[in-house]
């Protein structure tokens, strides 16, 4: 194994629905992850603090910005549930200047919360984005799942620890 190992770019990725139709040129703005909070305040601590409820996000969305709208891309605009995966290849290179590559799958479910069908210019990318409020996200870097976010099924893993297990046993739920 080499040290210095220095991640350099993405070399190139492609953007799926259902995991087998390919939707086009496009580029992605991948969900935000914030954590819902409260103030923490009272004797014994300076000012406040916002901390973290464990497992509880804000609203997860993601944009596919695409350079010209497509009958794939408008397909998206149906009130049902969506499943986009993203698949990348980032190139890392070490200190003897030896080339690797991680491989990525990055898939969200989620159900369309805005939609642009974009403009018509001469010559130009025409620039429609659609974006979608995501309940499910999942990030696997050369097949190990590093996060796995599900809104719906109280799932929080980070590299594959169960941040919910204490709190899923208290209430029941396993």
């Amino acid at each position: 194994m080499s040290v210095n190992v220095l991640p350099e770019r993405i070399v190139d990725y492609r953007v799926y629905l259902s995991g087998t139709t390919l939707l086009g040129v496009a580029d992605v703005e991948l969900p935000k992850i914030q954590f819902q909070t409260e103030p923490l305040k009272g004797a014994g601590i300076l000012g406040e603090l916002d901390t973290p409820t464990v497992g509880m996000t804000k609203s997860l969305k993601a944009k596919i910005n695409f350079r010209t709208t497509t009958a794939a891309m408008v397909s998206l605009l149906d009130c049902v549930g969506h499943d986009l995966e993203f698949r990348s290849v980032a190139q890392k290179v070490d200190a003897s200047g030896s080339r690797s590559y991680d491989s990525s799958r990055i898939v969200v479910r989620g159900f369309t919360s805005d939609g642009e069908l974009g403009k018509l210019t001469q010559g130009a990318s025409g620039n429609s984005t659609i974006e979608l409020e995501c309940v499910y996200l999942k990030y696997v870097i050369n097949d190990s799942t590093v996060l796995e976010i599900d809104k719906l099924n109280y799932i929080f893993k980070v590299s594959g620890t169960d941040l919910l297990s204490t709190i899923k046993t208290a209430l029941g739920i396993v």
